[in-house]
């Protein structure tokens, strides 16, 4: 009953009763211990349960595990270390440099696989020269050894001096095996199901043990034309990641629009929030909705909200700070993380840390355009933030804030525009989720049904 963008807008297709009468049929026939063949749900799948939980993820995108693979078949399997030679780096005494050679840790592989360079550490040229193992060449394999991102997988496709630390081992595929083949393997889902067995110790880490997992081998040439598919995937993926992480709705304001202060009591009100005792517990979960930062995900340029993850009581409500804050009002992050948005689709709380932006005057302002005025002010709220422990935005400064006020016709063209735009980034966010299943789809197939 809703489209998949941002904005949910109502539309006449309703695919649940179709949802509902597979779910039925499936749950009756395990109820009653009958056979799930000729059962073939067109709106659902199937999954294993250890396929979904295999990267930590617990993805239900359909897509994910949709794929059929034409490669699918049973390879020989060998023993990792007799393919690719496995070695770690080490770390410069006294720690990392703040120039030099790159030195790459778990921080520095992004969870895309990709090497962060914006965050690099270094070691001198003095200690890299000295450095028996761990010096990096176009093509290795790396995967995180110990820590929190134990298993993190990654790429290096450069040709620069570069090295790993003590964190990280390389990979490093010889002859028999292609190395974006390996990359793939040791990425998939598959291998991280294989490979936590191996993780072990306080801090969770893998040793020269993992040369003993057996991965399929099929011929080199079978192997290129794996990495060749995964490639041109690939490709699509980082396109579409690209334009889904580098876009912000953003427009060009006319000097002549009136600059219209928060504090402007005709057209808006601004709110604090505030937060019930945590020790008594009939303030809470009382079907109040109450918004923290963790209801608007960084990932959003403006979230709409329609639930929260946790709600406080009517009692909770009155005995705090907190205020309902109507529908369609816009709620901005005011307190450590300043500057996140959201628009309210129903009556809610929220907690102090936000201030919120009641328009009381629906002919001169709209939600959506308020929202996006206010993406360019962030800078400016982090600027009149202040703080010891953390910053803060004050309401009195909050108030002071000003954003452009065209008429209305032109605020809800601005607002149209830029919802065109975020139904291209919607498709190009639903390409990833795709192409990142072709990419499982290609390489799970050389696991043949194990």
């Amino acid at each position: 009953g809703y489209e998949l963008g941002d904005q949910r807008r109502p539309i006449d297709a309703d695919d649940l009763p179709q949802a509902l009468g597979e779910l039925s049929e499936y749950l009756s026939r395990i109820r009653n211990g009958e056979s799930l063949d000729g059962f073939n749900p067109s709106l659902g799948l199937i999954v294993k349960k250890a396929r979904i939980a295999a990267d930590g993820e617990y993805s239900l995108a359909g897509e994910r595990y949709r794929e059929v693979s034409a490669h699918a078949t049973d390879w020989p399997l060998v023993s990792l270390g007799s393919v690719a030679g496995i070695e770690s780096g080490s770390r410069q005494k006294g720690g990392a440099i703040g120039a030099g050679i790159p030195s790459i840790g778990g921080q520095q592989i992004d969870r895309n696989g990709n090497i962060r360079f914006d965050d690099m550490k270094y070691v001198s040229e003095e200690h890299f020269m000295q450095m028996k193992k761990g010096v990096l060449q176009n093509g290795d394999v790396l995967i995180v050894k110990d820590g929190a991102t134990t298993g993190k997988t990654g790429f290096f496709s450069h040709d620069i001096p570069a090295s790993v630390n003590e964190h990280v081992f390389i990979l490093r595929a010889r002859k028999a095996i292609h190395p974006v083949y390996l990359y793939a393997i040791v990425r998939s889902s598959e291998f991280q199901q294989t490979l936590k067995p191996y993780i072990k110790g306080i801090i969770g880490g893998i040793s020269l043990e993992i040369r003993d997992i057996h991965i399929p081998l099929p011929p080199l040439e079978i192997q290129r034309e794996i990495a060749a598919e995964i490639d041109g995937y690939q490709r699509v993926v980082d396109g579409a990641r690209s334009v889904v992480e580098n876009w912000r709705p953003r427009f060009a304001a006319d000097p002549e629009w009136p600059a219209v202060p928060l504090g402007d009591k005709d057209i808006f009100s601004v709110v604090s929030g505030g937060t019930p005792k945590s020790g008594v517990a009939e303030y809470w979960n009382g079907g109040v909705p109450w918004i923290t930062l963790v209801d608007l995900p960084p990932e959003n340029a403006i979230t709409e909200i329609r639930a929260t993850e946790r709600t406080i009581s009517q009692e909770g409500l009155k005995k705090s700070a907190a205020k309902m804050i109507p529908a369609n009002s816009v709620v901005v992050s005011s307190r450590a993380t300043i500057g996140r948005i959201g628009i309210n689709r129903i009556p809610l709380s929220t907690n102090q840390g936000f201030k919120n932006i009641v328009i009381r005057d629906f002919s001169r302002a709209i939600p959506e355009y308020v929202a996006l005025a206010l993406m360019d002010l962030v800078p400016e709220m982090e600027s009149l933030a202040s703080g010891a422990t953390y910053k803060e935005i004050i309401k009195s400064r909050f108030e002071r804030l000003a954003i452009p006020l065209p008429p209305l016709e032109t605020q809800r063209a601005i607002v149209d525009e830029i919802e065109s735009e975020r139904s291209l980034v919607d498709a190009s966010r639903e390409l990833v989720v795709r192409f990142e299943a072709k990419i499982e789809s290609a390489v799970g197939g050389v696991w043949g049904g194990r």
